[in-house]
C-alpha cells in the first residue's frame, strides 16, 4: 500500500512576492558590473598559455581570457592576488586593489622569466 500525498501547500501570495523581490535584488547585485573592475594579463606572446589564478582560484589560461565571448574576468571591490603561472618558468604574482566605484580595467603585466631549475 502507497502512502497518501497530501497536495501540495499554496505560498501566500505576499511571502512568494516577498521571496521573489528579494532574489532579484540579490540576483541584480550580484550581476551588476559598475562596481566590478576587468582583469586583464599582459604577456610575451610565448607566455599566451599560462594559467591566471584569482586569490588561489583557477580561471583560465591568458588568451582564453583575453577572449570576451569566453570571459572577462571581473574584480569586485577589495585586495586581490592575481597570479601567472606556466611550468618551467618562475610564476608572477601580483596584489591588485580595487576601490569601490572605480571603472575600467587593471593591467598585470607578466614577464614569465625562465627557471633554469
Amino acid at each position: 500500500m502507497t502512502p497518501r500525498r497530501s497536495a501540495p501547500q499554496r505560498v501566500p501570495p505576499t511571502r512568494s512576492r516577498a521571496l521573489a523581490l528579494a532574489l532579484l535584488a540579490l540576483t541584480l547585485a550580484c550581476s551588476s558590473s559598475q562596481h566590478a573592475v576587468a582583469l586583464k594579463i599582459a604577456t610575451p606572446e610565448a607566455d599566451r598559455d599560462a594559467e591566471v589564478y584569482v586569490d588561489g582560484n583557477y580561471m583560465g589560461l591568458v588568451n582564453a581570457l583575453d577572449n570576451e565571448a569566453i570571459g572577462v574576468i571581473l574584480l569586485a571591490p577589495g585586495v586581490h592576488r592575481v597570479e601567472v603561472r606556466k611550468p618551467g618558468r618562475f610564476p608572477v604574482q601580483r596584489t591588485v586593489r580595487v576601490a569601490r566605484g572605480d571603472a575600467g580595467e587593471i593591467v598585470v603585466k607578466a614577464e614569465l622569466l625562465e627557471d633554469p631549475r
